[in-house]
């Protein structure tokens, strides 16, 4: 089975993670680009780099659309000159860099350029294939067929892009998200449904189950108004088990879960994972091509263990 971790480039605690994972990795995806809406690629500096090249990991750089700007990406995809100018300008970036292949994760509102976008990772897959050289693209994970109301699902055509990429990477996390009310990043139900959908679509030998190694927090006052859902590590989440004295608990979508009540009527709530919930999600990629992980550095240690 294939594992897919992404890495922060710049970020120790992202490189010590992968360090201790080595023995259970071949590949790492480092964040390393991101192409603005003038075709300019801006270049994250990683001091690691050479390191994770001498341990003999492939490395399948990240780009995305600047700040996952619905705008910016529009500019790439608008016309036939922009998209093939960006498909042109990404091969040639993993060409320089003598890269296996790319990992493309293009986000945001531009649901209005869902063809163009199909049209652009065609030629960046004829044009990174043509070298050898393998495409991966990461979609908002989906359910059932999107509708231009779902604003960042919208822009992923699974039937258009499966023929095309040699993986589809399923993003099954942030069910519950920064704005959202409190819940499950990645609840069990939810990814049963994520799966089944797209493997309706694309061979299962193509897709990748992407799962989160973060949680999230939330706040709620005594009004019942909650706060942004704010991204914790697992070392976090059981450093609040302590400061709590609370024990987590097994959530009902299969998460790990902690609640704490505050005299002021407040409640603190934190939804997680450790090794034992990542194990029972990795299990639903079996037949698939493989897992990814979002993001080195925010695991449970534990985890690698049983990789």
């Amino acid at each position: 089975m294939l594992i897919l971790p992404w890495m922060v480039p710049g970020i120790q605690n992202s490189f010590d993670a992968l360090v201790a994972a080595r023995k259970r990795l071949e590949r790492v995806s480092p964040t390393m680009f991101t192409i603005d809406g003038d075709f300019t690629i801006q270049e994250a500096h990683d001091p690691n780099l050479e390191k994770v090249r001498e341990m003999g990991l492939k490395v399948f750089p990240l780009v995305a659309n600047k700040g996952f700007d619905a705008e910016v990406a529009g500019r790439l995809l608008k016309t036939e000159e922009s998209r093939r100018k960006t498909a042109e300008i990404l091969t040639e970036k993993v060409l320089e860099g003598g890269y296996p292949g790319l990992n493309v994760d293009f986000e945001g509102t531009f649901g209005d350029f869902r063809n163009e976008y199909s049209w652009f990772i065609s030629v960046l897959s004829e044009m990174l294939h043509a070298h050898g050289k393998e495409l991966s693209v990461d979609v908002v994970a989906l359910a059932q067929d999107p509708t231009p109301n779902y604003s960042w699902g919208y822009p992923f055509d699974y039937r258009k892009l499966g023929p095309e990429v040699d993986y589809l990477v399923l993003m099954g996390y942030d069910y519950s998200h920064t704005n959202s009310p409190p819940g499950p990043v990645s609840p069990l139900f939810w990814l049963e449904q994520v799966v089944r959908y797209a493997t309706s679509i694309v061979p299962r030998e193509k897709v990748v189950l992407g799962l989160p190694f973060y949680g999230r927090h939330w706040t709620t006052n005594s009004r019942g108004e909650h706060s942004a859902g704010r991204g914790v590590t697992y070392e976090q989440a059981m450093a609040f088990a302590d400061k709590w004295q609370v024990e987590p608990v097994l959530h009902e979508h299969g998460c790990m879960y902690l609640r704490k009540e505050h005299k002021d009527g407040s409640v603190e709530e934190i939804y997680f994972e450790n090794k034992d919930t990542l194990l029972k999600k990795i299990n639903l990629a079996e037949g698939l091509a493989g897992v990814a992980f979002w993001r080195l550095g925010q695991e449970d240690p534990r985890i690698w263990e049983y990789l």
